[in-house]
């Protein structure tokens, strides 16, 4: 009777090992599926806006976005149909004021604050008395801290009655300076005043 108590006590004793041993294999198993990639973003985000102030509490940039993928390691964060609006004091106030709209549909910026424009990029000035009124081009890299901007790709800029395009541009958006180089074509729009004399 003893044998056969031993032998029962052995087979539920390899029951639970086994029971044991299956519930540590799908743990591992959900733990190694939560487990990050290094490739893969630390969080995903949908319609997101984000605003930067700067270290003396001054709004530098708002940023809204249809899908926003931030990579924690890299310091990268990657757009998905993305728009920023700069801004700069006004010339009357200490008001701040959007001063120009950048947009494109794919973009990166990196945790130096520099930000990579990449297909269908439009940047727009907003302030009236702009003397560059528009910049469109396929690629463009902006300094989001000096408001520096390179591109080594087809430009198109449009200003106060010229428009003009070129292979490659460096410029600053807060100064309004756009430098074209390479293949540069320009139309001016010359005005004529209308005197009348009755």
């Amino acid at each position: 009777m003893t044998s056969r108590w031993n032998i029962v006590l052995v087979v539920i004793a390899l029951a639970l090992l086994a029971w044991y041993y299956s519930l540590n294999q799908q743990d591992n198993v959900d733990l190694a599926a939560r487990i990050q990639n290094s490739g893969s973003p630390d969080y995903i985000a949908n319609q997101m806006e984000t605003t930067l102030y700067s270290l003396d509490g001054r709004k530098q940039y708002v940023a809204t976005a249809d899908e926003v993928e931030y990579f924690q390691t890299q310091g990268d964060t990657l757009f998905k149909a993305l728009v920023v609006y700069l801004f700069e004091a006004s010339k009357n106030s200490d008001n701040l004021v959007r001063s120009w709209r950048l947009s494109a549909d794919q973009a990166k910026i990196s945790k130096d604050k520099i930000l990579y424009l990449n297909d269908n990029v439009s940047i727009q000035s907003l302030l009236p008395e702009s003397r560059i009124h528009s910049l469109q081009t396929s690629s463009a890299v902006v300094n989001l801290t000096t408001q520096d901007i390179t591109s080594d790709t087809m430009v198109s800029v449009v200003g106060q009655s010229f428009t003009t395009t070129g292979k490659s541009l460096s410029g600053n958006l807060r100064q309004q300076i756009a430098t074209l180089k390479e293949q540069v074509q320009t139309h001016y729009e010359i005005q004529q005043n209308e005197n009348k004399n009755n």
